[in-house]
């Protein structure tokens, strides 16, 4: 049984839904969710985005970036319910960018940019140190996320991190992972979104100084020999 979605999901049109729910019906079939994410792709996917927008709601004019996107959760969603927020996702395989970038022109989104890259390369182009907010769903081990994740921001940006409940041994990592590329580990909070048996938590880290630049680390290091 889950919480009320009322608290936490978008008012989208009956198009919108439509629209969603068959663009996925195609990400199975193409292999980017698993055969059996389609029955649960609202409670397991659509709605865990959502979610995220109760914890850190999406400003006008503010620049999220979907880090290892995937089939574009939560990017691709919360562009849909925050058109006045600019969303960039990014990741390494150009097939699921086209997906993301196919649904979104169906979706008429005109505030979801795709990129091509590497994060450890995407780390040191010009975006580095120009978005409000990161989120990473399923990029790796929480140091990983912070290496990659807090050279993306601002000073002052926050790093949205959705998982399974963290131990602490896990947070005491990444809290010193975070302190060598200029990020604070904040809180851990429940998703709103999660079901009660299968609750789920969004680890929230802020950007409190400039990364040094030798992160991010090159590519494959960061996976390899994660920062603790």
């Amino acid at each position: 049984m889950a919480a009320d979605p009322s608290q936490w999901r978008p008012s989208l049109t009956t198009e919108e839904q439509a629209t969603l729910e068959h663009a996925y019906a195609e990400a199975v079939r193409l292999g980017f969710l698993g055969p059996k994410e389609l029955e649960r792709l609202w409670e397991r996917h659509l709605d865990d985005a959502f979610g995220l927008a109760a914890i850190r709601r999406p400003q006008p004019g503010e620049r999220w970036a979907d880090l290892g996107s995937g089939a574009g959760l939560p990017g691709l969603p919360l562009a849909i319910a925050h058109r006045s927020t600019s969303f960039t996702l990014i990741d390494a395989q150009q097939r699921r960018l086209d997906w993301v970038t196919s649904t979104a022109a169906k979706l008429g989104l005109t505030n979801l940019t795709v990129v091509h890259a590497r994060l450890e390369d995407y780390g040191r182009s010009p975006a580095r140190e120009s978005f409000d907010v990161a989120t990473a769903r399923a990029l790796g081990a929480l140091p990983v996320v912070a290496e990659l994740g807090l050279p993306l921001l601002k000073i002052g940006g926050q790093l949205l991190i959705p998982r399974g409940q963290p131990d602490a041994v896990e947070l005491e990592h990444v809290a010193a992972a975070g302190l060598q590329v200029g990020g604070r580990l904040d809180e851990v909070v429940p998703n709103p979104s999660s079901p009660i048996d299968r609750v789920g938590f969004v680890v929230i880290m802020a950007k409190i100084a400039a990364t040094s630049p030798r992160f991010p680390r090159r590519s494959g290091v960061p996976a390899r020999s994660p920062l603790a």
